[in-house]
């Protein structure tokens, strides 16, 4: 799943020049993630304990040679591999830790870049995040709200690629990233970002819990790091409403408006507020008066479900998990917005039974199923003949959402969502 350039020594730049004067190697941490203290070991010794979340320790001198780094939460619930770096007499490095689903991942940067010709500045920006999939950065005029017929300073950022390097003006810039070749697609935003005078930034993007959003630190070579979690959610709306009838569904969350969707067909992620608690759903016009309690947790991706009759619709809020799944394989999910009956819907693929009685107006956990150019899904509802379905799994680190909407009305609808 991971990339090897994301568990070993990633260098800032080529170049010849470092922030150190003086012998022995110049070492830090930054801990990027959200809630834990990390220690640092070098070789089995903590160099840096209890480093506080988001916040980054002092440089500490070392003596030059090979080390094995680990870095791991204070109570020890998050671990990290092992990884073998030289570090090289006059040298400066960074160790950024973040982590991901219960382990923390570091990756060292070496601090040896050049400085710029007076009156610029130099950013480089490293993806980090093995879910985003390939990002664009643009460097933009603060107040910038539109990217439309610009093109990125940045393009296709990889998971774990070396890191390209641009020189811009002394001056206050606003960050945004969004997929690639999609500047509607925004993944990232950071309103102003100074720039200095003969100043080296490195800015690198780090996961998040929902996947496709990404987290942003800031580093400056030889000197302070910004911290710029992500402030937003996304979320989509999807109506399992009879299709038969005209029933156009309109949201609202967090104050963000949502385009108008109609069954069958599921709406586009969104962004909204991150943390945003407040939401509103008309079906044809009415609100429906009492909607579950939920929370958008900042980072994360969501969908929220309406369904049942248009006169009386119910709503159901699942978190979505669009992280890279494990191994290569191909993750899914089902939804069950049309079986009504008590024993709820079953699922396999290929005759191996992979989400079972998941009720009406409920999802399954994710399950992984193998790569394959040849898949059918089979549903099975009590006392029902239920279609199967036939889907290429063919591209790995896939995710899909399996809607179940209007039981044998209207065929399921499966959604890419990564």
């Amino acid at each position: 799943m991971l990339a090897p350039a994301a568990l070993g020594v990633l260098l800032a730049a080529c170049g010849s020049s470092n922030n150190n004067n003086g012998t022995n190697p110049q070492v830090r941490l930054v801990n990027a993630t959200q809630t834990a203290a990390l220690t640092m070991s070098l070789n089995g010794s903590a160099q840096f304990s209890n480093v506080a979340a988001a916040t980054a320790s002092a440089y500490a001198s070392v003596t030059p040679g090979n080390y094995t780094v680990t870095v791991a939460s204070s109570s020890t619930s998050l671990v990290s591999s092992t990884l073998t770096v030289g570090l090289g007499t006059g040298q400066t490095y960074s160790v950024l830790a973040y982590d991901r689903d219960g382990a923390v991942f570091p990756t060292v940067f070496t601090e040896n870049q050049v400085a710029p010709t007076t009156g610029y500045g130099t950013v480089s920006v490293e993806n980090l995040s093995p879910d985003s999939g390939t990002l664009d950065l643009y460097v933009v005029p603060v107040g910038t709200t539109s990217l439309s017929g610009l093109t990125p300073t940045f393009q296709f950022v990889q998971y774990g690629a070396s890191p390209s390097v641009t020189s811009e003006l002394a001056g206050s810039y606003a960050m945004i990233a969004t997929a690639t070749g999609n500047p509607n697609d925004v993944r990232f935003t950071l309103g102003s970002l100074a720039i200095a005078n003969g100043e080296i930034l490195t800015l690198a993007f780090t996961s998040t819990t929902g996947g496709a959003l990404v987290n942003g630190v800031v580093l400056t070579q030889g000197g302070s790091v910004q911290f710029t979690p992500n402030t937003s959610a996304r979320v989509r709306i999807v109506s399992a409403l009879p299709s038969s009838g005209s029933s156009p569904v309109v949201a609202t969350v967090g104050g963000a408006p949502f385009a108008t969707v109609f069954s069958p067909n599921p709406g586009s992620y969104t962004l909204v507020p991150g943390g945003a608690t407040a939401y509103s759903i008309s079906v044809a016009g009415t609100a429906i008066a009492t909607l579950p309690a939920a929370t958008f947790t900042t980072g994360g991706d969501f969908t929220i479900l309406v369904y049942g009759s248009a006169s009386s619709p119910s709503v159901s809020i699942f978190t979505d998990n669009n992280q890279v799944p494990v191994g290569g394989e191909i993750k899914l999910r089902l939804v069950n917005a049309g079986a009504t009956g008590a024993g709820g819907l079953t699922m396999y693929d290929n005759n191996v039974q992979v989400a079972s009685a998941v009720a009406y107006g409920s999802a399954s956990p994710y399950f992984n199923v193998s790569v394959s150019s040849n898949s059918t899904l089979e549903l099975v509802e009590a006392s029902k003949n239920m279609p199967n379905i036939p889907i290429s799994t063919s591209t790995p680190d896939s995710v899909f959402t399996v809607f179940v909407i209007d039981d044998l009305v209207t065929a399921p609808t499966i959604i890419r969502d990564r």
